[in-house]
């Protein structure tokens, strides 16, 4: 192992040591007021003096950034169980189970009872398992979606359905893609995305989701058809981005050590360091002797020596910006800006007032997000004396937040899956609603005490404070790759460093809220 790396994660377990002494608090029943030990402020002056704690011991013992590449790897294909896990025929049955919930999901929104919850698979399936649980394993565990992205599967086949008929011929129009565009589209698309999980009033009706799955369906597929296949997966397909983005903190990846399969891969994603990574293209073309299944530490993704578009830090900061919005919905200074923008903002004669004041409130919180962001990078850039732009500035630290977006996620949603998840047990026997008990499970009743608030209020607590003291971490290495003179590293972070305490505070006092206030 490089010793530089092991020399970081020590360093890394110290702090979250500190973090694992801290005293624990018990949390509030679900939708009870619950009197916090100590002041709520305690806990958020608490966890902002871990993050300076943090940014004390990276400051003063970490003095130079590991080398990309040298970090300590394990190829998982070593084991039999890795190559039976990674076998073609175990890829062909990932896909075809994929496809057919897919096609399931879709069933039964036309035509399952039409409640919004615990009668029909689709709301539970899209909004929790689909969603939610597969971003935690995207985070967790490392990007599997390549491998079930239904619109991926289907499209394959009937490429490959074409190339049998017209050998001579490609489904796939391959039109030029603007290299100004970037993932824009995917921006696009995942802002659609979020105001329909946030703000649409009909959200959890079976009938509604399953004709979003079915428009969405036909523009990926269009996409695809006109710029080709992977091309739309890497810039306008809204979950391959964001799911790649939080793979990128996993601790597992994909190489291809043999330069001819990107080749025929045709996507240029041969790696400047010698080899090709988390490409599943050429993963799937490639046979075991070519490729490895890697088990690496957490967050190394997250330090490529590329530099990110401004489309693709955009999209970090939507995905960051949003989550902490459905957060802050649950607010009662939420409830008070919404009420003002209710009944003085919007005209009464609309039929959807509700629905444009928290249109309202996204775009605004969205706006200000980018703000304080694009803020802390010009004070960057003027405690440096301009020696680099703030665009570039914004670029480069911009996957030093992805943590954070992790973190929020955890806390906010753990226990949304783990307690409403468990309706996915009652519906795969009877996933229209109609009376079926295909596995005899339809009579599965919800365990609520599975988890309880004292478990979620301390999960979350601790999952905020570390996710920003990686974020930290990250951001010095960045500086560390950037700088070579140690006063301009440090001198860089400290607009960095106000920003992540803030935030640190600020997200746990969203989160406390619905605690302290009984909601």
């Amino acid at each position: 192992m490089n010793r530089a790396w092991i020399k970081n994660m020590s360093i890394i377990g110290v702090v979250i040591v500190l973090l694992s002494t801290t005293s624990p608090v018990q949390a509030h029943g679900f939708g009870q007021r619950y009197d916090l030990p100590v002041p709520l402020q305690l806990y958020v002056i608490g966890a902002a003096a871990t993050v300076v704690l943090s940014f004390i011991l990276f400051g003063l013992f970490i003095r130079g950034a590991p080398v990309w590449d040298s970090y300590p790897r394990l190829n998982l294909l070593r084991w039999s169980w890795g190559r039976f896990l990674t076998h073609p025929i175990a890829f062909l049955f990932y896909k075809l189970l994929s496809l057919g919930l897919f096609v399931l999901v879709v069933v039964s929104g036309f035509l399952g009872r039409q409640y919004p919850s615990g009668k029909n698979l689709t709301p539970t399936f899209v909004w929790i398992i689909w969603w939610v649980g597969l971003a935690y394993v995207s985070a967790l565990v490392g990007n599997l979606w390549p491998l079930i992205n239904p619109w991926r599967t289907t499209f394959a086949g009937m490429e490959a359905l074409y190339r049998r008929l017209n050998p001579q011929k490609e489904l796939s129009l391959r039109l030029p893609y603007l290299q100004e565009l970037g993932v824009w589209p995917g921006f696009l698309l995942f802002f659609i995305f979020a105001w329909i999980e946030l703000v649409f009033r009909g959200r959890a009706v079976p009938a509604n989701l399953a004709l979003i799955l079915v428009l969405y369906s036909l523009l990926t597929w269009t996409g695809m058809f006109l710029f080709g296949r992977e091309q739309w997966l890497q810039c306008g397909e809204l979950f391959s981005l964001v799911f790649g983005l939080l793979a990128r903190f996993a601790p597992t990846e994909i190489r291809i050590i043999e330069p001819k399969i990107c080749k025929i891969c045709g996507l240029k994603c041969w790696h400047y360091s010698g080899e090709c990574l988390n490409c599943y293209e050429c993963f799937e073309l490639a046979d075991n002797t070519q490729r490895e299944w890697n088990l690496r530490p957490f967050a190394v993704g997250l330090l490529h020596e590329e530099m990110i578009s401004t489309s693709k830090m955009a999209l970090v900061l939507l995905l960051l910006s949003t989550v902490t919005f459905d957060g802050f919905m649950s607010t009662s200074l939420w409830i008070q800006i919404r009420n003002s923008l209710y009944f003085y903002a919007i005209p009464n004669i609309s039929i959807y007032r509700l629905t444009l004041t928290e249109t309202l409130g996204m775009v605004a919180f969205i706006i200000l997000f980018f703000g304080l962001y694009w803020l802390c990078c010009k004070f960057m850039a003027i405690a440096l004396e301009n020696r680099l732009p703030t665009e570039k500035l914004a670029r480069a630290f911009a996957l030093s937040l992805v943590p954070i977006a992790i973190a929020y996620h955890l806390a906010h949603y753990l226990s949304f899956l783990l307690i409403q998840g468990q309706l996915i047990i009652p519906l795969a026997s009877d996933p229209l609603g109609i009376g079926w008990n295909l596995l005899g499970t339809a009579g599965y009743k919800l365990n609520i005490g599975i988890i309880g608030a004292r478990f979620v209020w301390i999960t979350a607590v601790i999952v905020i404070i570390l996710g920003h003291v990686i974020a930290v971490y990250l951001s010095h290495m960045e500086a560390l790759k950037l700088f070579k003179e140690r006063s301009l590293v440090l001198r860089s972070q400290y607009p960095m460093l106000i920003l992540m305490v803030g935030y640190t505070m600020v997200s746990l006092w969203i989160f406390a809220q619905p605690i302290v206030e009984g909601r």
